[in-house]
């Protein structure tokens, strides 16, 4: 039997009032999935401008000049 299979007979087992909670958690679940991606592809785009201004796309060389106006090593 697979996990689904196995999930849905839990589910069909619980009181109603746990279903609202499950229902919850499903979302949440969805939710975090939706940010994940979101944020991966927010870094991406800020990579892709570091190149373009000329900054390291890692944003690691050099950083103490970047964010304190260091000296360059």
């Amino acid at each position: 039997m697979i996990k689904a299979e196995k999930i849905k007979k839990e589910i069909d087992i619980l009181p109603s009032d746990m279903l609202n909670e499950i229902e919850k958690f499903i979302k949440s679940l969805k939710t975090r999935k939706k940010t994940a991606v979101k944020t991966s592809a927010l870094l991406s785009e800020l990579a892709d401008i570091a190149v373009d201004v000329d900054i390291p796309k890692d944003f690691s060389k050099k950083h103490d000049h970047y964010l304190y106006g260091l000296p360059k090593k």
